[in-house]
């Protein structure tokens, strides 16, 4: 019987390895940009222009990039990024009558295509083609004020998107490998998992006595008591804003309003960065529970945890309340806010075991964590758009989990986006957060039985 067990579960590693690499390869394909590439030469400075069309002949200012050639007489490389859904591309020339010198264009994506004009079906304007670069480069002359060329560049851009390099090719290799080996590990402690969790749901009551009991605790010597969990991170929201938007003039974003974009950023950090910091030091604040030998110990995380999330839900309230001074009122895609705030709380739940055992052996932690709070809240686009940063560093930023729920935030109350238009995302979020759970539920195990000693 185990030994089918195992069979079973290697089948299960090898089937996502397979079904890793197939996606990642998808992914690759779907969301690498594509470039349009013009190595020109002329006597001229001018302003060239790239128009995109789905339909021949049907041009539009809105779908067009400009790129300015301004190094008389010298070789230039204009660079000019293709939207995506686009069949038809109109290169203009400027607007000056001469001679104009191409040595090359080409499409660049997951690799180079490079374009032969002679080879495809042109449509001309003012604009004749002297030399068509079977021999030398590209030789054309401008012969209006309006000269251009267009073509289909549909099979031109699935060569550039399809024809992935061998380095990405080793990247998705490795990564679906990294893949499959982190679910090997998480499916054969499954069974313990499963048992870990199902004390979380047989003592829900115990673990909302005790969290309502920290709540009042928690704030019971100061003379406002629990209104002080309330008012910092009022506090600080108008800090910020004015921080962003009156010192450093930080516009609306789109069309939405900079306060009501920042809020559904931080809004969810406050109750990560709350409950990550008070979790941590959940066994040494109730050590005189960890001592009892009957005592469930690991759901004194949960209790910091959910003594934090009651914040959580008076803010979820006042992001309502302030949209709707806004203007914006709540839509059905605001109830995916239910599924992000449990994410959320999933994400805090996977690192809370690891954290809380492990200070008590390693007390540097808690500064270790403070640091990391506070350079995370700068490195979670919170304050700042993601869009600001270039396709590598954009990718980079994604790794952080928390990039997926104050995105899903953002998606639910302002961009109204659904949660399965961003599958890619949400596998990485919950692998994260599955591979997780299973490492700090065995660290915990493993260090609970001398926890005693060192409290």
């Amino acid at each position: 019987m185990q030994s089918m067990k195992r069979l079973f579960l290697f089948l299960c590693t090898i089937a996502i390895f397979a079904g890793s690499y197939y996606y990642i390869n998808l992914y690759i394909k779907d969301h690498t940009k594509t470039y349009l590439h013009l190595v020109v030469k002329s006597e001229m400075a001018d302003q060239y222009q790239v128009f995109f069309s789905t339909a021949e002949n049907t041009w539009n200012e809105d779908n067009s990039s400009l790129q300015n050639y301004s190094h008389q007489g010298e070789w230039e490389d204009l660079k000019f990024e293709l939207p995506s859904g686009y069949s038809f591309i109109r290169i203009d020339t400027g607007k000056s009558k001469g001679e104009i010198s191409i040595d090359d264009i080409y499409f660049s994506g997951n690799s180079n295509v490079k374009v032969n004009i002679g080879e495809l079906g042109l449509e001309l304007n003012q604009i004749k083609i002297v030399n068509d670069g079977k021999k030398g480069g590209i030789l054309l002359n401008s012969t209006g004020i309006d000269p251009y060329f267009s073509f289909n560049i549909e099979s031109l851009l699935q060569n550039s998107k399809n024809h992935i390099n061998i380095g990405m090719q080793l990247f998705a290799l490795l990564t679906s490998l990294l893949i499959a080996g982190a679910s090997f590990f998480v499916g054969k402690a499954l069974r313990e998992t499963l048992q870990f969790m199902r004390s979380f749901f047989e003592n829900q009551s115990l673990i909302m006595n005790l969290a309502k009991n920290d709540f009042k605790t928690k704030y019971a010597s100061s003379y406002l008591g629990i209104l002080w969990g309330f008012i910092n991170p009022l506090l600080t929201i108008a800090t910020y804003w004015f921080v962003f938007q009156v010192g450093l003039r930080s516009g609306d974003i789109g069309d939405t309003p900079f306060i009501i974009w920042f809020i559904a950023g931080i809004i969810p950090w406050f109750f990560f960065s709350e409950a990550l910091s008070s979790t941590t030091n959940s066994f040494a604040e109730y050590s005189y529970l960890v001592k009892k030998v009957v005592f469930k110990i690991e759901l004194l995380p949960l209790v910091k945890i959910l003594s934090a999330f009651f914040v959580q839900l008076f803010f979820i309230v006042f992001i309502f309340v302030v949209y709707g001074f806004y203007g914006h009122l709540p839509t059905i895609y605001s109830l995916q806010l239910i599924y992000y705030v449990f994410c959320l709380i999933v994400l805090v739940v996977s690192l809370a075991f690891f954290t809380s055992a492990v200070v008590l052996f390693f007390k540097d932690l808690n500064q270790i964590i403070a640091v990391i709070l506070q350079m995370g809240f700068w490195f979670t686009p919170i304050g700042w758009s993601v869009s600001m940063l270039s396709d590598f560093w954009e990718r980079v930023f994604k790794l952080n989990p928390m990039f997926y729920i104050v995105q899903g935030y953002r998606d639910s109350l302002i961009d109204h986006i659904f949660i399965f238009d961003r599958p890619y995302q949400m596998v990485y979020f919950w692998m994260f957060c599955l591979v997780m759970f299973t490492f700090s539920m065995k660290v915990f195990k493993k260090l609970r039985p001398h926890f005693s000693d060192v409290l």
